[in-house]
């Protein structure tokens, strides 16, 4: 996972826990409200409880503002304290209103694709005025949440000018992924649907193990260069159509540290997990791949999936050392590989959804 994905993502968990305590907030607002109101109905009935609500609305400003001004004090008792429970009521009604504006803010900021957008930013701003309405209740508490909620929505902007910057770095990484797949495809004519499909393969393989859209997109692309080291290796040892020797293998299998050093100064999370795909594409959960023999969860999830990918569409694309095989007997092939050769989740994930893999291979099949 990137880190501009995991930060999205602390900031969705935030939002969320923001956005409960504001519904629970907002009920107890809105509780107290509808007490406040029925207080403001009973003194008027009932006045010895005049004297236990008093302190309940004497402390409220708009209170204290209403009585400089119209002389509350002046009225028959139950009257003014029915007054003072209703002015509580409607404060309390309007801090309902904000915790339920406030958590419309959150909604929009966690629920977007995007979280930080300068429209998110925009409608955070226009949101903020509703604030002043605190003025009625204490200025200055009106004043610095104002001023917070605005500030914040410069610092929602700023967030999205540093999106928009990184979905232009993505561009960029894209355009050159896509470039070193070509020069990839013409090192060997049979690598070229290889790298479409295995991409493919990869991204439904991801989309089943529970990764979010953007992953799956960045893990399809990265996963295009996961043979990009065979650039180093010669050409007659690629198309060899007979068997390898032992030491033609043992070059073949430099092609993961030969990924590993072609992007290995590179920047970017796409170019990053691109290098981690290469090293480990080859990796097995027994310890037994190659080339740092790492075991289980030592290997990214990345590279174990990308690794049942190209094992899938090796053993069913013809090579110039063996024939195709069928489709069944590939899919038996991973089965039994479960656990040592590839992981189990992943081999899970290939069983059901084994029937878009299928489809997949019927629409991008070698000419």
């Amino acid at each position: 996972m990137s880190e501009l994905t995991d930060t999205k993502t602390k900031i969705r968990r935030l939002g969320k826990t923001l956005s409960l305590v504001c519904t629970i907030g907002g009920f107890i607002f809105a509780l107290i409200a509808g007490i406040s109101f029925l207080a403001a109905c009973a003194v008027l009935f009932f006045p010895d409880l005049i004297s236990r609500l008093s302190g309940f609305f004497e402390q409220n400003s708009l209170y204290r503002l209403l009585s400089a001004t119209t002389g509350i004090s002046q009225m028959e008792t139950r009257f003014a304290a029915a007054i003072g429970c209703t002015v509580s009521a409607v404060t309390f009604s309007l801090l309902t209103f904000f915790t339920a504006l406030f958590r419309k803010m959150l909604l929009r900021l966690i629920l977007a694709e995007k979280p930080f957008s300068y429209k998110t930013a925009s409608s955070i701003r226009k949101y903020s005025f509703f604030i002043l309405l605190m003025l009625l209740y204490n200025p200055v508490v009106g004043i610095l949440l104002f001023l917070t909620v605005y500030l914040f929505s410069y610092l929602v902007e700023y967030g999205a000018m540093i999106q928009e910057k990184a979905d232009e770095t993505s561009r960029i990484q894209g355009e050159m992924i896509v470039s070193f797949a070509e020069i990839t495809e013409n090192k060997s004519g049979q690598t070229g649907g290889h790298i479409r499909r295995v991409a493919e393969y990869t991204k439904v393989l991801a989309r089943e193990l529970g990764f979010s859209p953007d992953e799956v997109e960045k893990l399809g692309l990265a996963s295009t260069m996961h043979d990009i080291g065979k650039l180093i290796i010669p050409a007659e040892i690629l198309d060899k159509p007979g068997k390898l020797t032992d030491e033609e293998f043992r070059i073949i299998k430099t092609h993961t540290t030969y990924g590993g050093q072609l992007l290995e100064h590179v920047e970017g999370d796409i170019l990053g997990l691109a290098r981690t795909i290469a090293l480990e594409h080859h990796e097995r959960p027994d310890g037994r791949g190659y080339p740092a023999g790492l075991k289980g969860d030592g290997i990214s999830m990345e590279g174990r999936i990308v690794a049942v990918a190209d094992v899938y569409d090796a053993l069913t694309s013809r090579r110039s050392y063996k024939e195709a095989w069928d489709a069944e007997r590939a899919l038996q092939e991973i089965v039994r590989g479960s656990g040592t050769q590839f992981d189990s989740r992943v081999v899970e994930a290939f069983q059901s959804a084994y029937p878009e893999i299928q489809r997949i291979r019927s629409q991008y099949r070698d000419a």
